[in-house]
């Protein structure tokens, strides 16, 4: 019987990334590159010595178009000249932006996970504030920058306010669900094996929904970033949405791409670091790729 879902070594994955990385940045290219002629008829003056004009003579001029012309789409090659022109300029973008990431998610998270399990344990609470998840999930972060302005100007507070009122809900609903999701033959093994409450906890349900848990958690890093730029709108000058909203008035697709992809590639960076932290916690959970 195969193994579902069916798994590939790990340089193949690799190859096959840096294939679909490639594909990408060909339609680009082919995008950007002047492929269709068009020819343009102008009337030029004609004049004497005198500098009157006397006459106009008709000149065809050829012109080559891309797909996507400038400023549309800049080409790959002016994006990463732009990239590499202003590398420490984006290098401190890069910085602020996943300082404020960084910090939003830890205290939308601290909250969250504890708030979530006792959701998931309790369902009078979960009764309780369940109305109020209901009423907070739907709301985008954008929403949250007037009242964020109003409330607490335009310092370090207010961006973490909007990321994390963007986060919360969403970190909170992920915990509960992994916790309503555990399988209650483990609690009843465990209860009759006469383990107590305070163990149930920790050694049972703890280890059972934590998989879940930082599943959901890395797709609320994800959504903080969603936050950020919603949150660098406004009130700074520093960070890759600031960055995106300032040059987008003067429609330098080259910089707002730059943004763009350094936003990726963070969130790779991020993602990648959550594994390993992934694989600390919950090991076992990565045995299929090792064939165990």
């Amino acid at each position: 019987m195969s193994r579902f879902p069916p798994q590939i070594p790990r340089r193949s994955r690799t190859v096959y990334g840096f294939l679909g990385i490639t594909a990408v940045l060909v339609v680009w290219t082919l995008l950007t590159m002047p492929v269709f002629t068009d020819t343009v008829e102008e009337r030029r003056a004609v004049t004497n010595d005198a500098g009157d004009v006397v006459d106009y003579e008709v000149v065809r001029t050829e012109r080559r178009y891309a797909v996507v012309n400038r400023p549309g789409l800049d080409t790959p090659w002016n994006t990463f000249r732009r990239a590499n022109d202003d590398y420490i300029q984006i290098f401190r973008h890069i910085g602020r932006s996943t300082l404020r990431i960084l910090l939003g998610f830890l205290i939308s998270a601290s909250l969250a996970v504890p708030l979530g399990i006792s959701m998931g344990l309790f369902p009078r609470l979960r009764a309780a504030l369940n109305p109020i998840v209901s009423f907070l999930r739907p709301i985008p972060s954008i929403a949250w920058v007037p009242l964020a302005l109003i409330w607490l100007g335009v310092d370090e507070v207010q961006k973490l306010f909007i990321i994390f009122m963007g986060s919360f809900a969403a970190a909170l609903i992920y915990t509960v669900e992994a916790t309503l999701k555990v399988d209650p033959d483990l609690i009843r093994a465990a209860e009759n094996l006469g383990v107590r409450k305070r163990q149930l906890l920790t050694k049972v349900l703890l280890p059972a929904a934590l998989p879940s848990i930082l599943s959901g958690l890395k797709v609320v890093m994800a959504i903080c970033w969603t936050c950020v730029i919603s949150a660098e709108i406004v009130g700074t000058s520093q960070g890759l949405g600031s960055l995106i909203w300032v040059r987008k008035e003067i429609a330098d697709t080259a910089a707002i791409m730059v943004g763009i992809v350094c936003i990726s590639l963070v969130v790779l960076v991020l993602d990648a670091l959550f594994t390993l932290l992934e694989r600390k916690l919950v090991p076992w959970m990565f045995l299929r790729e090792r064939g165990e």
